[in-house]
């Protein structure tokens, strides 16, 4: 838009065709020429995180009827809900869902059910089957429509209960005590309002789904109104029959379909808006043709391959799914036509690996042309993407091209600037020498995203919206030659693009490949050459020993020749199914001319059907500094209008090299007078440094000498990259955008690696005005310990020696900082099963296979914790395996988190308990599986505080802990001799790591400066003393005294645990003493065991000692009290009459018996639960009967805490005066404590156990408020002898706070016991206090977070 100010006119015509550009390619023009070659009869497969069939453009193609989506999976399994469980309605047509609740069917399913009323039931979260913003948006509303209101209603209730309250008592701190509890109350009620609110987030909602035959195939419902109306929740059907797509809420939208005959419900979601955006660039179709994406005829198929559990990344499970979904279509009659994917990451090396053979099997055998982005990593080279850079040069690679319509039309420039390639996009070769980018198109567009977003378009950029546009041409290009019968693969289709397409002389020629697409002119090429005996063939091209795909030479000086063994072999599509005429007739002359002098080759080569060799000759010793490029191309000698039909690309790197001797700066060259170098937007200058020997580190100083140029800062894309050996790009880079102006200096710190030719990459940013002079230097420093495996230590071996040299004179400041502790978890489990017979089966007929390990992890407290498998970790497309997934669970089979390539660097918060980890791997052939069997895993365990290392520069200093190093200055020679000791036990102690860690993981610095420090650093493991012992995490390797003991230990006190897995949080008393048998203590299944005193001889010379009459009889006492505890109940009173009747005042006897009686008589219930099963089904005889013989056991645990309260009457106000003591300076105050702590133990049990079958009994007979005085009494007596929320007497108070109708109080305690150990039953008990409290909408949310945190069972992969 642009405005005349003189007249105040406006000009209003917004240049709508470079919203969705398309005249930069050819595009409009080829439409206008063939209106009918619009994408018709072709089919787009976009690999993405999904598309919305709902979104603008998206619904229908150009008849405005047939569906535009036909086909939408979700290949990750994120979406994947078990229904194996088959159920039936009962006669009043209710089933119960997994989350417990009981659902109603409606008259259509019970009408339209064909499975003899059989109904499939899942449980699934949708949490992770949207975006994190869309979460957020959706817990947004939900907060503000049914929370907010309800809560602060509910705050301010409570608030104006306690303003009450303390204006009726002023002085809170003389409170008596059973006003105090009332305070509390309160207050905890408060708390637990506010802590939900804050909490609200966090809350998951799992739907039950409910899956049934009927005549028309599968129909799944989704209860969305987490009440069981399933009148009003979600009814949907099988997207490859109904087309249908519903809406879950405002905001998302799902559709279904179904695996393993009715066992897998698969509901598609979307991880992000990104698929849908790269969607409408390649097919949409608007009302408004100047926003159509490419080809707006073009059908879509949806295969969703970022997975939502992480993030949105894709997984090796998802591809070979999508790739097995497209191979199913094209043999069922759906030929994908182009697959589009915007995906991908880096590889450590590209010539192999199993997604890649998979890649180029689709291409290969099913002729589908793969389209990919090259990656948005550039501008350094050697930085695309896999794909396109896999073993086979199979994919288009696209790189992202910005014009000057889209400039204008979609990032609001005041300005247009010459077209050019975005700053960003990535750039070639790849790492092996091959052609990443094979044409440049727009990667920009403002236009359709999904519903979920609010929004009708939006604008995105990168090689990812690029791609979408060549995938798009490339459907308007088949839809031609379908319409016309022309032959063609995806060999003549690439082919045709590289021939065609516009070289942009002005544009870096790393990131466009052939040029910028053109449609029209791939179009005549196609048509022209339709008979061409090449276009159902490829040409494999391997240059080396190592089958690359190009010659790629960046090795250092290059001061030689160099020959390379080139093999040409030609092979057709599909061609084990290819005629043995065609292959025996073919035959091709070729004339192969090399694009520049330096590299040379034979001049004809004839080709037949078979392998043929030449030598690539390379002659770099005339190079300047620099990169150097050069093709080889192959023109068919009877007809070289057609272009290459191969190429042989070459790319050689010569270095700067620098006299360490002289000067370890380079300084940029320039031919200006200033010794600046000129910078126009987008201008890119590359140098190449041979880093010199032991540097580790870089400083890039710029500055502009533009002085007169007011306010003028340069936006300035720094990319600095070292290639090193089987390593991706990104592990020795440095990327950043710098502002330079002439006031002043702007700096840069990087490291970098010795004796490896470094880029130094400095481009202005494309869309950063006007022209900038600058001047640049880059300094080499160093600091480096010469040892072998420097940074690795080992604690067995004692002093740790380090010898340091430097580039040159630098100040050296060690520093060693361990941060992480590493546990080695070993499989409990690893099962190899064949998987989905219909979902995971190569055709023909290649079933694929899982292995899937068990381990075991043990938190002991709040932690953050990455998990990791080593033999997998970092590789995803170059790996041998297709996939590694995992999942992490918590004691209640909830996922905690998952991980897959590159999980070692994501930390998760996990609570205190027991985790399980299912890892997934994946391959076709089992006999490879079996090999993994052993594989272990990592657990890094982040410490609360870093453990610092310390330095020594002498030995003997070392061993005395005397004159610690600090710092000094380094030179190259001689070298600084360190010592560094092993950690003291005392450290290792107070850092608290986990049981069984076996290294610690942190870095090490070397430099005083605090710039350098920041990016010079190393990783640094120290290796534990270990030792052989069966306990803890994943096996037997525990670490010798390292670790805090807490983390797998065997608990050395059990708490009373219930029959249903409640656990009371009353100790059952302390351990038995065996010289005295004064106490008991609960084993771990909830009886008491006594222990008897055994010596054994050991080889002593001494005699035996006889025991006395006295001793015998206490052996005989304690043997029987075990026997009270493991007896069923009447035999326990038998034995329990008999040590009582010898022994009065043993009041272990009683505890033991009342322990054995609540275990086994009635189930340990929770106060609502407990008062729920009393008043359910009163009418009826038999619960009558239930209750009179609980209220009896009862009446008997009463009796028997009574006893031991009156044997230990005479000793209550001694209790009271020791623990009134401040301090006891007796000689054997020690032996006193232990005896009246056991007194203590003895009668808090009696009390508590007491108090609770009376509240309960109280409950049975309908009185408890007439009884209040009585619970009083007893809760008066265990206060004055303990914290009432000591962790041994919460379930007391829990009862005491339920008879006094405190529901704050039970909150608070339920909350702490909950802390403790996650049992479902606190849960329900929680839900049961809100609703007394009368607060719906925590009940809402409290149930919620309850059928989520208590799965049925481990989610499936």
């Amino acid at each position: 838009m642009a405005a005349n100010n003189d007249s105040g006119i406006v000009e209003a015509t917004f240049p709508t065709s470079s919203l969705v550009p398309k005249s930069e390619t050819g595009v409009l023009n080829f439409l206008q020429k063939y209106p009918d070659y619009d994408g018709r009869d072709t089919v787009i497969a976009i690999f993405d995180s999904g598309v919305d069939p709902r979104a603008s453009g998206l619904e229908t193609i150009c008849d405005g009827k047939t569906v535009k989506v036909i086909e939408r999976y979700d290949c990750t399994g994120c979406g994947d809900v078990d229904v194996s469980k088959k159920v039936k309605a009962t006669e009043k047509g209710f089933i119960t869902g997994l989350s417990g609740r009981q659902l109603k069917l409606t008259p259509e399913m019970t009408a339209s059910n064909t499975a003899n009323g059989e109904y499939r039931i899942g449980l699934k979260t949708l949490h992770d089957l949207c975006p994190s913003k869309v979460r957020e948006n959706i817990i947004n509303y939900n907060k503000t429509k049914y929370w907010d209101g309800p809560n602060k209603t509910a705050i301010a209730g409570v608030t104006r209960k306690i303003v009450e309250f303390e204006s009726q008592n002023t002085d809170l701190t003389k409170l008596p005590w059973d006003k105090k509890l009332l305070k509390e109350d309160l207050d905890y009620t408060l708390d637990m309002l506010n802590s939900y609110d804050k909490m609200y987030k966090e809350f998951k909602t799992s739907y039950d789904c409910i899956l049934y035959q009927t005549s028309s195939g599968w129909r799944a419902v989704v209860d969305t109104t987490e009440k069981g109306d399933l009148e009003q929740a979600v009814h949907i059907g099988e997207y490859s029959k109904t087309r249908e797509i519903k809406n879950v809420d405002d905001f998302f939208s799902i559709s279904i379909n179904v695996h393993d005959n009715g066992d897998v419900l698969e509901i598609v979601g979307m991880c992000s808006s990104h698929g849908t955006h790269v969607a409408s660039i390649a097919s949409g179709n608007h009302a408004s043709k100047d926003v159509d994406g490419v080809a707006p005829n073009a059908r879509i198929v949806s295969l969703t391959i970022g997975d939502g559990r992480l993030g949105s990344m894709e997984t090796g499970t998802a591809l070979v799914r999508a790739m097995m979904k497209v191979m199913e279509l094209c043999r069922n009659g759906t030929k994908i036509d182009v697959i589009n994917m915007s995906y991908g990451e880096h590889a450590h090396w590209s010539n192999t690996g199993r997604i890649g053979e998979l890649m180029s099997e689709v291409v290969n055998k099913y002729g589908v042309v793969w389209v990919a982005s090259a990656g948005n990593h550039g501008p350094a080279l050697a930085t695309v993407g896999t794909p396109p850079d896999i073993a086979q040069p199979s994919c288009i690679g696209v790189g992202a091209y910005v014009s000057p319509q889209m400039m204008e039309a979609e990032y609001v420039m005041r300005e247009k600037l010459p077209g050019n390639v975005y700053t960003w996009s990535s750039r070639d070769p790849c790492i092996d020498g091959g052609q990443g980018v094979t044409v440049c198109a727009p990667g920009g567009a403002i236009t359709s995203v999904p519903q979920f977003t609010m929004s009708k378009s939006q604008l995105m950029n990168g090689t990812s919206m690029a791609a979408p546009h060549v995938a798009g041409a490339i459907s308007l290009l088949i839809s031609a030659l379908k319409q016309k019968g022309i032959k063609y693969s995806p060999y003549s289709i690439k082919r045709a693009l590289t021939n065609t397409a516009t070289k942009l002389s002005y544009v870096d020629p790393f990131a466009q490949g052939s040029g910028l697409l053109n449609v029209e002119k791939a179009f005549e090429y196609l048509t022209q050459h339709e008979n061409a005996p090449e276009n159902m063939l490829r040409f494999s091209v391997r240059c080396g020993a190592q089958a690359a795909k190009g010659i790629h030479i960046r090795q250092g000086i290059l001061k030689k020749p160099m020959e390379f063994d080139v093999t040409i072999e030609p092979i057709f599509f599909n061609e084990l199914e290819t005629e043995p005429h065609q292959k025996f007739n073919f035959n091709v002359r070729l004339n192969l001319i090399s694009s520049k002098p330096f590299v040379q080759c034979g001049s004809f080569l004839d080709l037949s059907y078979s392998a043929r060799s030449l030598c690539v000759k390379v002659d770099p010793t005339g190079l300047e500094p620099g990169v150097h490029t050069a093709l080889i191309s192959a023109y068919d000698t009877n007809c070289v209008q057609k272009g290459s039909l191969f190429e042989i690309p070459v790319t050689v790197v010569q270095p700067h090299v620098l006299d360490s001797n002289e000067s370890l700066t380079f300084e940029c060259k320039s031919t200006r007078n200033d010794g600046s170098i000129e910078f126009q937007p987008n201008t890119i200058q590359r140098d190449f440094i041979l880093v010199p020997s032991r540097a580790t580190w870089a400083v890039l100083r710029m500055r502009s000498t533009d002085k007169n140029r007011e306010n003028g800062i340069g936006k300035f894309f720094i990319h600095t990259m070292q290639l090193l050996p089987k390593l991706y790009c990104r592990v020795m880079e440095n990327m950043k955008i710098l502002g330079v102006n002439s006031e002043n200096e702007a700096t840069l710190h990087f490291l970098c690696e010795g004796d490896i030719i470094l880029e130094l990459c400095i481009a202005k940013y494309w869309s950063n005005y006007g022209t900038t002079h600058i001047k640049y230097s880059l300094e080499f420093h160093g600091i480096q310990a010469i040892n072998t495996n420097p940074y690795m230590m080992q604690a067995a071996r004692g002093i740790h020696k380090l010898d340091f040299v430097a580039l040159k004179s630098e100040d050296l400041q060690p520093q060693i900082q361990l941060k992480t502790a590493a546990v080695v978890l070993r499989p409990t489990e690893a099962k190899i099963t064949p998987l989905s017979a219909t979902r995971d089966v190569i055709p023909d007929g290649r079933q694929i296979y899982q292995i899937l390990f068990t381990y075991t992890l043990q938190v002991p407290k709040l932690q953050e914790v990455a998990v990791y498998a080593p033999l997998f970790n970092s590789l995803l497309y170059e790996s041998e395996f297709e996939s590694q997934l995992w999942m992490m669970f918590d004691s209640n089979k909830a996922m905690a988190c998952c991980g897959d390539a590159h999980s070692h660097k994501v930390f998760n918060k996990l609570d205190k308990g027991e985790y399980t980890i299912k890892l997934q791997v994946r391959h076709e052939k089992r006999d490879l599986l079996e090999k993994l069997s052993e594989t272990n895993m990592i657990a890094l365990f982040k410490l609360a505080n870093t453990i610092s290392m310390e330095f020594y520069d002498h030995y003997n200093s070392c061993l005395t802990g005397k004159r610690k190093f600090t710092t000094c200055v380094v030179k190259s020679t001689p070298a600084k001799v360190l010592y560094v000791p092993p950690l003291p036990q005392e450290k290792l102690t107070k850092a608290n790591l986990p049981a069984n860690c076996s290294w610690l993981n942190g870095t090490i610095a070397l430099s005083k400066d605090d710039a350098v420090r920041r990016v010079d650093s190393y990783d640094f493991t120290y290796f534990l003393i270990t030792a052989e012992k069966k306990n803890g995490n994943g096996g037997s390797a525990g670490n010798s005294g390292t670790g805090s003991g807490a983390a797998n230990s065997s608990k050395s006190k059990t708490n009373l645990t219930a029959n249903n897995g409640v656990s009371a949080a009353i100790n059952t008393l302390s351990a038995l003493n065996t010289a005295t048998g004064d106490t008991a203590a609960a084993s771990g299944d909830g009886a008491a065991t006594v222990g008897v005193s055994t010596t054994a001889n050991g080889g002593s010379s001494s005699p035996k000692k006889k025991i006395s009459t006295d001793e015998y009889a206490e052996g005989l006492r304690d043997f029987q009290c075990m026997m009270i505890s493991k007896c069923e109940v009447s035999v326990a009173e038998d034995i329990y009459e008999k040590v009582i009747a010898a022994h009065p005042k043993h009041s272990v006897a009683h505890i033991l018996l009342m322990q054995n009686i609540e275990s086994n008589e009635y189930k340990q219930l929770l106060p609502f639960t407990f008062a729920k099963m009393v008043n359910a089904n009163v009418d009826e005889e038999s619960h009558k009967e239930e209750l009179a013989r609980i209220r009896k056991a009862l009446e008997r645990v009463a009796q028997l805490g009574g006893n031991v309260i009156n044997d230990m009457k005479d000793e209550y106000d001694e209790l009271l005066a020791y623990y009134g003591l401040k301090s006891d300076t007796r000689p054997d105050a020690a032996k006193i404590k232990t005896t009246m702590d056991k007194k203590k133990t003895n009668l808090l049990e009696a009390l508590t156990r007491r108090g609770i079958a009376k509240i309960k009994i109280s409950i049975i007979d309908g009185n408890m408020k007439e009884r209040l005085d009585e619970f009083r009494d007893i809760y008066v007596e265990v206060i004055k002898l303990s914290d009432p929320l000591d962790a041994k007497l919460l379930l007391f108070s829990l009862w005491h706070a339920y008879a006094n109708a405190h529901y704050g109080r039970m909150h608070k305690i339920l909350q702490k016991m909950y802390e403790e150990k996650r049992h479902r039953e606190l849960q329900e008990e929680f839900y049961l206090v809100a609703g007394a409290l009368e607060y719906g909408h925590l009940q809402t949310v409290v149930q919620r977070n309850t059928v989520t945190s208590y799965p049925n069972s481990f989610r499936v992969f």
